[in-house]
């Protein structure tokens, strides 16, 4: 998907999204239906103020689409990246709390992963200065984006 370099419009009326869809296979029916889902209820706005990682989550993920998600971006200050041993303590802070908790790499893959999984969030490919979103879904989501805010801060077990 791409925005338009410049505003048009198509009989009058302003375009804010052009949509064009190729498939050669049913694969990309379940993003299609999650966009017809966003757009019959009327929140194409979060298409267009997206940056290219909220965009593939809001269509390959039901839980991006509601509306009490809160997200966080840190930055990973480890000289050597998110290996075990912080990603051990990353995880560890994210199983404190009893919300739904995804990572992405913003400089790596741009797909979201289960934050309570070690195996996922090492698998992200984290190295330093890396920019990282967290995404949080539950009643703690803030308290939680907030701790894990602090641990990256802190230099995850690391030092800062």
């Amino acid at each position: 998907m791409s925005r338009a370099a410049s505003a048009f419009t198509a009989d009058d009326q302003p375009v804010s999204l052009l949509i064009t869809v190729a498939m050669a296979d049913e694969q990309p029916t379940a993003v299609l239906s999650r966009l017809s889902n966003l757009l019959i209820d009327k929140k194409a706005d979060r298409l267009l103020k997206a940056d290219s990682a909220t965009l593939l989550a809001l269509l390959t993920s039901d839980d991006a689409i509601a509306e009490d998600v809160l997200n966080a971006e840190f930055v990973v200050r480890n000289e050597h990246g998110l290996h075990a041993r912080p990603g051990t303590m990353l995880v560890n802070t994210i199983k404190q709390f009893s919300s739904d908790i995804t990572v992405t790499n913003l400089d790596g893959s741009g797909k979201p992963a289960n934050g309570r999984s070690l195996m996922k969030v090492v698998a992200l490919g984290v190295k330093k200065g890396h920019r990282l979103r967290f995404t949080a879904q539950g009643e703690d989501a803030q308290q939680a984006l907030d701790a894990i805010g602090e641990a990256i801060a802190a230099g995850l077990g690391e030092g800062a």
